[in-house]
């Protein structure tokens, strides 16, 4: 090439490269101010959330003490000893709580139930009569309830919560428990985040006894270790951080407001935070200013390369080898590109891909953005918590799928619309460009636990009917039971008073009567004892022998076997003991004892007959239950375990005995229970009737 041609390339390289320069600072500059603002946006949202999780946990902690020095104050009968003493005891726990706790200055209030403060921990004073301004305590005297609140008093501006006291069923009165600002505060502090709390100059003549004694105006400073550079700072700037919308960036600090409303939704108070901006962003930013020039040069000087290799090398072999291999490897990659479209794009599976390391939303398929209701660019400036409400409870799940330790969990995810969904993950690792990213794939699970829960509201109710028809037929033993020992304890008092009015009342006629009256007492309360056993609620698992239970149900059951000449056997060789809700078991063997002898009452056969075996089976027991009963309808025996199925009068069963007591072995023992006719032997007699055999597991 000649000398012309080469200075023409040098021109045209040069305007090339002082072109690409401008527009690579300009480009740079554009999308640095575009990162910058989404990133001071998400910053300002973050803090703006602390905030609100912080004051919820303050409420809630709030309230956790006054619920429990309510407690102590009912259990100690505190206002009605009216014992000064027993009531100071109270600044004894404030100061324990405050010593082992974030609660430094813990306030306690008591109020009997007319409304006269009967003790402050803050203050001697007590005996005022406080409803002439303390209004908003008229309707919890009336109707007490647990009441918690934000407010401005005398002061400061507090969290309240008020628990009403109970001695008995008796209304006693109320505590009253006071927290500040200054534990919330300090969190934030330990984290590089100072705080201003302002209330709002409306408040100004209520706070006559001023807690932190600082004002910026005719605004109250509620924290008592504010920075003095913050307080110069806000004074100078004050109108303008009070109107603060989402963030500003003033004196090297990004600060945000956040408004603190009262009941009536009308603003209390104005959270104002501060952060160091240089330490925040500054290295950030740049670095990433720094890399998207460093990658614009460098496509300046690829691109400039290309040119020259095209230039001096023009329609050469090697030149048209690259551009076949450019093509073929552009082909590749669109159809790598297409590939991944139709497999994660086009997918109606819900899809997010996380990065482990921030915790930040890399991706999202069209599916999972119909189903949170973001847009692509909406969701991937979110991070993982910001959908997943377990994630801070859980916060060992990232490790455990780099790992591959495990990869299914359950979660609930909130929408942006603010709903929430019960929701499957399985998650997975995969790698791009050399980083490792967890790539999730969501089932929302909603729905399947709600009929889940609905099916367990209709076991419990099953469950329910079963028990209350148990009770109607244990109400009849009883009464049964009692009739003839009540019988024997009339004729015995009787005669002793009719011997007594005639002046034949010898020792020997006494004692005879008295024994039996107590021998009667002492069986009605047997009765009473077993009854009761039975019907005592737990919702604690026990360990109980089978064979002991077994003779409790026989026991509860005992007239109603004698008066219908039923015969009991009961064998167990064995003597296992398990583990499970007993009375429960003990229902089961009502069932099974009531049918067989429901069913003898329709027969004239004298041989009747209930027969027990329980047996060691490997890692299981097996207990067989046969009667002499004749059998089940061979057309009916595959439908008794069905609810509300009976062989009954309708006045006399409901079908749901069989059908709790095979739930009850399923559900809460892990067992079995089937059904058959057959033939037994008993003291060389042979009998026929039904078998049912349960068969729970040891392990």
């Amino acid at each position: 090439m000649d000398l012309k041609s080469n200075l023409k390339y040098l021109l045209l390289i040069s305007i090339i490269s002082i072109s690409a320069f401008f527009t690579i600072n300009y480009f740079v500059e554009l999308k640095v101010d575009s990162i910058k603002k989404d990133k001071f946006s998400t910053i300002s949202n973050n803090v703006k959330m602390l905030i609100d999780q912080a004051i919820e946990d303050k409420i809630y902690s709030t309230l956790n003490l006054a619920i429990s020095i309510s407690e102590y104050a009912s259990s100690h009968k505190l206002l009605s000893k009216q014992n000064k003493e027993e009531l100071k005891n109270l600044k004894n726990i404030s100061m324990k709580i405050e010593k082992n706790s974030n609660f430094r200055n813990l306030w306690i209030h008591v109020v009997d139930a007319k409304g006269i403060s009967r003790y402050r921990n803050w203050s001697e004073k007590s005996g005022d009569y406080l409803l002439n301004v303390r209004k908003e305590l008229i309707p919890l005297l009336k109707k007490p309830k647990i009441v918690n609140l934000i407010s401005v008093g005398i002061f400061d501006i507090s969290f309240k919560s008020i628990v009403p006291i109970y001695e008995g069923e008796k209304f006693m009165g109320l505590i009253e428990t006071i927290t500040k600002f200054n534990s919330i505060a300090k969190k934030f502090h330990e984290k590089g985040i100072d705080f201003l709390i302002l209330v709002d100059k409306k408040y100004k003549k209520q706070i006559k006894k001023p807690f932190s004694k600082l004002f910026i105006d005719d605004y109250y400073v509620a924290n008592i270790n504010a920075k003095k550079e913050l307080l110069n700072l806000t004074k100078n700037n004050l109108s303008e951080f009070l109107n603060i919308k989402n963030y500003e960036i003033n004196s090297n600090k990004f600060i945000t407001r956040y408004e603190i409303k009262d009941f009536k939704n009308n603003e209390m108070a104005n959270v104002l935070t501060f952060q160091n901006y240089n330490k925040i962003f500054l290295n950030e930013i740049q670095s990433l200013e720094n890399s998207l020039r460093i990658i614009g040069y460098l496509s300046t000087l690829i691109i400039i390369a290309i040119f020259s290799t095209y230039y001096y090398f023009n329609k050469s072999k090697y030149a048209k080898t690259l551009e076949k291999e450019v093509k073929n490897r552009t082909k590749a990659l669109n159809q790598l590109i297409r590939r991944y479209k139709q497999l994660f794009e086009g997918s109606r599976a819900i899809k997010i891909v996380v990065d482990p390391q921030s915790m930040n939303i890399f991706d999202a398929n069209k599916a999972a953005l119909d189903f949170y209701g973001y847009s692509k660019e909406e969701i991937k400036k979110l991070k993982s918590s910001d959908i997943n409400i377990n994630i801070k409870e859980n916060e060992n799940i990232f490790k455990d799928i780099l790992k591959e330790q495990k990869n299914i969990f359950y979660f609930k995810h909130k929408l942006a619309n603010g709903k929430i969904r019960d929701v499957e993950v399985y998650s997975s690792l995969i790698d791009v460009d050399n980083k490792k990213l967890i790539y999730s794939i969501i089932r929302d699970i909603t729905e399947e636990l709600k009929l889940k829960k609905e099916f367990e509201e209709k076991q419990k109710l099953f469950y329910q009917q079963a028990k209350m028809a148990s009770m109607g037929e244990m109400l009849e033993n009883i009464a049964h039971q009692w009739r003839q020992p009540l019988s024997t304890i009339t004729t015995a008092a009787s005669g002793i008073k009719l011997k007594k009015e005639f002046g034949l009342l010898d020792d020997t006629f006494f004692n005879d009567s008295v024994g039996i009256i107590i021998r009667s007492a002492n069986y009605l309360s047997q009765t009473i004892e077993d009854f009761r056993n039975f019907f005592k609620h737990s919702d604690n698992k026990e360990k109980f022998q089978i064979s002991t239970a077994i003779q409790e149900s026989f026991n509860i059951l005992r007239l109603k076997i004698n008066s219908n000449s039923v015969k009991t056997y009961l064998r167990d060789d064995s003597k296992v003991i398990i583990e499970g809700f007993k009375n429960e078991f003990i229902q089961v063997f009502l069932n099974l004892i009531n049918n067989s002898i429901d069913t003898f009452k329709n027969m004239e056969d004298e041989n009747r007959i209930i027969l027990i075996n329980i047996e060691k089976v490997k890692n299981s027991v097996e207990i067989s239950f046969q009667d002499s009963a004749k059998g089940i309808n061979k057309d009916i025996i595959d439908k008794i375990f069905e609810p509300y199925f009976t062989t009954k009068h309708k006045s006399q069963g409901t079908g749901i005995g069989l059908y709790m007591s095979e739930q009850i072995i399923n559900k809460h023992f892990d067992g079995r229970i089937t059904v058959c006719n057959a033939d037994f032997e008993l003291d060389s007699k042979k009998y026929h009737g039904a078998k049912f055999t349960i068969t729970l597991p040891l392990s």
